[in-house]
């Protein structure tokens, strides 16, 4: 049995969403997938920052408690089974109940969701194939410029890998360039060793991992930057999918090969992200 929280409130199965809320109909909200390690969430100030732009985006008054988000995600893995296991968390905030219609008047009472769930990092430990999507990055979008419910593009996307038997699926903006993946952010490994993820003004989304990447790897004394990345660039470019639940995976296009300099890379950022989990959590842990 299933435990979670809403409103502030702890319920089991079955979870129930009432039929007027505007998450449900229209997509309005925001939300945040959390990696949990031994029901401690990891990055979780990062998460909560970006679900508050994303509120104060879409003009839903609400204001985030960080530590009682904490506490109540640790309490829900410990309800669930899984303080001692990897997990994930859910943060999902609608608009709430609203009158019939797009106008948001009268839709003063948001609705907020934390759920938890045992995860299998396991299956994410080789690399990915695949493709190039024909769904289009909207990059203009407030759905890509934050983590909204709105994800039909990136549903679609995702559902071309899989009937093509493949794990994700890059796409690409309406200029035709690299945007991000289905579910996570790309970056690229060039021949001559640079690793490259496009700007948030590509339609990339401002992920956490992404944002840790940069800075990490900079400060590791490789060469991460925020670029334009054309398409022709995936056939000859290692690839790197990261988002917070896979952390850093390896990518290529189907068929394609990875050199050993890019696996070097790709392994030092790895390590780099790794021992940056660890600093959150020791810090967490202190306070």
């Amino acid at each position: 049995m299933a435990v979670y929280s809403k409103n502030g409130e702890y319920r089991e199965e079955p979870i129930s969403v009432d039929i007027a809320d505007r998450g449900l109909l229209l997509g309005d909200g925001v939300f945040e997938t959390i990696l949990l390690r031994d029901g401690v969430p990891v990055f979780l100030g990062a998460h909560m920052a970006r679900l508050t732009a994303g509120a104060v985006a879409l003009g839903i008054d609400i204001k985030f408690d960080e530590i009682d988000i904490s506490k109540r995600i640790s309490e829900l893995a410990t309800q669930n089974g899984i303080e001692k296991k990897t997990g994930s968390a859910r943060v999902t905030l609608t608009r709430g109940i609203g009158r019939r219609g797009l106008s948001i008047e009268g839709a003063n009472e948001p609705t907020l969701l934390i759920t938890v769930n045992a995860y299998d990092s396991i299956s994410h430990l080789e690399p990915a194939y695949v493709l190039v999507s024909r769904a289009c990055r909207a990059e203009h979008s407030v759905s890509a410029k934050y983590k909204t419910l709105n994800y039909i593009d990136n549903v679609m996307a995702r559902e071309e890998a899989n009937a093509a038997k493949l794990e994700d699926a890059v796409m690409l903006n309406h200029a035709g360039r690299v945007a991000c993946a289905s579910a996570a952010n790309v970056f690229i490994i060039r021949g001559d060793g640079e690793v490259v993820t496009p700007p948030v003004r590509e339609g990339a989304l401002p992920g956490v991992v992404r944002n840790i990447v940069l800075q990490s790897g900079n400060e590791a004394g490789l060469v991460v930057v925020e670029a334009e990345i054309e398409r022709h660039e995936l056939k000859k470019s290692a690839i790197i999918l990261t988002n917070s639940l896979i952390g850093l995976r390896l990518a290529t296009l189907k068929n394609g090969t990875v050199s050993q300099s890019a696996h070097d890379i790709f392994e030092k950022l790895k390590s780099c992200y790794e021992s940056e989990i660890e600093k959150d959590l020791k810090l967490r842990v202190d306070h």
